[in-house]
């Protein structure tokens, strides 16, 4: 058996339409330009472009298309290489983008916390941003929830600032 008979079996294991393969290339095409725009726009600008001018709410949200949006988005930032390193505002960019269209009404929320950083000399105090989602005004997809909630929320989009706990 040749070296490289796993890729269709790993290829069908992974896609079960075009519409998959489609959507993990549109995923892999916003994490590759996603560092540009960071650079070129500002915050707001850009939830404005990444944002769709129609909302179409699905009450009974696809758990299978929201689980595979997720599993493409980290398994791209999770490469560790290039650009595609995961941090948490790529993560929550990425997710919020495709979960909007998909017509999940999720907000992104980015939040800071004060980290006392101790060393020989002095004890001193470091800001720490972040960046996750919120659903129904609940942390959604975070890997622990309770460290998010040490954070205190700056700015979301769209403004959720009272409604978020």
């Amino acid at each position: 058996m040749s070296s490289c008979a796993w890729i269709p079996r790993k290829f069908r294991a992974n896609f079960s339409s075009f519409e998959e393969i489609w959507l993990f290339i549109r995923i892999f095409l916003l994490v590759t330009v996603l560092p540009a725009m960071l650079r070129l726009f500002s915050l707001p600008m850009l939830m404005k472009m990444l944002t769709p001018r129609d909302l179409r709410v699905c009450k009974d949200q696809d758990s299978e298309s929201r689980d595979k949006i997720v599993k493409f988005a980290d398994y791209l930032l999770n490469r560790n290489f290039w650009i595609f390193r995961s941090t948490c505002l790529k993560r929550a960019l990425v997710l919020y983008y495709f979960l909007r269209r998909s017509g999940m009404d999720v907000q992104v929320c980015f939040g800071v916390r004060s980290n006392a950083k101790s060393s020989d000399r002095k004890r001193q105090n470091v800001l720490e941003g972040h960046a996750w989602l919120l659903y129904s005004g609940n942390i959604f997809l975070e890997r622990d929830a309770k460290v998010t909630k040490t954070y205190t929320m700056t700015y979301s989009f769209p403004d959720m600032m009272g409604q978020a706990g």
